[in-house]
């Protein structure tokens, strides 16, 4: 029919081109994809490829020089382009693997089995693709159920696990100083086998410097972050789950600071010109607790903008404050024990989120209780009745997975964020009426 370009149905409403993505987010497209693509040439070079937990400490390899990627963020993305239903369907399935274990575990290791199989991923349309690992990085500072999946991954894969054990702070939320002892022996020890394995010296001078730009990249994205205290906010809180990939993957390369600075740049221009990447009007503020619905995440998006809800804040995205300052070692141990919140109290992971709500003007928290994450899910439990006693909140549950769509219903999202968003309304009004009273 005359008039219609190629894949256009006729009498169909003609699609919004997609806005150009900002500078920032097309440099973290273009980091991911570099980092996939050296990990790839060094496999096929015959040269050590490392898998890692998202928070070791990963001013090691970078020093080494060798390439890592990371199943957990790996994982996030297949499953936001939703393609990770076969690796699940094939741990749970052929594996064994049982249902009540990390979605992300299973993505990964039924991936990691298909691969080991096929010897090659590539050929099976799956973005991005993972190199074969030839040993892997484990910290349990953000879950124990990491040990019992890189166990697996080792034995499976037949390959070495460098391990740094993180202690679990059961009454205080300061690690003691036999506790920070211990973890920098662990990482001093870790050092000692690289060399063996990767068979170079480890640069002294090169790991100061690592930790140096690491440093610079934490204070940059805590400082981006907390624009977002800003009424109306500048950044869909949103936004803050895609530009923690350069956290996570390149924390320690110049790269990252190139994003960060851009991004702040982005921000503080929204911020000057009164715009915001929020789409609509922003009616309330909430903080949103958990890791993302990443199968899901166009939908909650899409919900969360038609009942004006910004998500300003979420807890996730501290977990990279690996605050140190560099050439101190013990400093660096005791950083990887308590930058994750899954190392701490319930009391103590409420008092920062109550810190975070009165700092980011949050009208309510809503709340992922996450299947995969039961150690995360078991603090929501207890703390929202924390939060909402101490923060002055209402709090809000859905269920949901951050890669099993089994779990995640749409119609139970949208009922709880409506039965949240009538109290914060009903609180607003209430206020306001308060203040009226008192003028």
């Amino acid at each position: 029919m005359a008039g219609n370009s190629a894949g256009e149905t006729p009498g169909a409403p003609a699609q919004k081109p997609k806005a150009p993505l900002p500078k920032s987010r097309a440099l973290v497209n273009e980091q991911t994809a570099g980092v996939y693509a050296r990990a790839w040439e060094a496999h096929e070079r015959g040269e050590p490829v490392g898998w890692s937990t998202a928070i070791f400490p990963q001013e090691l390899c970078e020093t080494f020089d060798v390439p890592v990627l990371y199943p957990e963020n790996n994982a996030a993305a297949i499953s936001a382009r939703h393609m990770g239903e076969p690796f699940i369907q094939h741990a749970e399935g052929e594996m064994k693997y049982p249902i009540n274990i990390c979605s992300y575990a299973r993505l990964n290791m039924g991936m990691a089995d298909k691969m080991r199989k096929a010897e090659s991923i590539q050929t099976q349309g799956i973005d991005p693709a993972m190199a074969p690992p030839a040993f892997l990085c484990l910290a349990n500072n953000s879950c124990t159920q990491l040990m019992k999946w890189y166990e697996n991954l080792s034995r499976n894969l037949n390959i070495p696990v460098f391990f740094v054990d993180c202690l679990f702070n059961y009454s205080e939320e300061e690690p003691a100083a036999h506790k920070i002892a211990y973890v920098r022996g662990q990482i001093e020890n870790c050092i000692r086998q690289m060399e063996e394995f990767f068979g170079k010296k480890f640069d002294w001078d090169r790991f100061l410097e690592v930790q140096r730009i690491s440093q610079t990249n934490r204070v940059l994205f805590n400082e981006i972050v907390a624009l977002n205290a800003r009424k109306p906010a500048p950044m869909n809180g949103f936004d803050l789950f895609n530009y923690m990939a350069p956290l996570v993957i390149c924390r320690g390369k110049e790269s990252t600071t190139v994003i960060l600075t851009e991004l702040k740049k982005e921000t503080e221009a929204h911020i000057a010109a009164g715009t915001s990447t929020f789409r609509g009007e922003e009616k309330h503020r909430v903080h949103w607790e958990g890791i993302a619905c990443w199968p899901n995440l166009g939908h909650n998006l899409k919900t969360l903008g038609g009942y004006g809800v910004n998500a300003v804040m979420n807890g996730y995205v501290t977990a990279w404050d690996v605050a140190y300052e560099p050439g101190d070692l013990d400093g660096m141990a005791r950083a990887y024990q308590v930058s994750s919140t899954n190392s701490l109290t319930t009391p103590g992971i409420m008092k920062k989120r109550i810190a975070s709500i009165d700092r980011f003007g949050c009208d309510g928290m809503l709340c992922h209780v996450n299947r995969s994450c039961k150690l995360m899910t078991f603090h929501i439990m207890v703390g929202r009745e924390m939060i909402e006693e101490e923060a002055k909140v209402p709090v809000a549950n859905f269920d949901g997975d951050q890669s099993d769509t089994r779990v995640f219903s749409e119609a139970q999202f949208e009922t709880r964020l409506q039965g949240l968003v009538e109290i914060m309304s009903g609180n607003r009004n209430k206020n306001g009426n308060k203040e009226a009273r008192h003028a």
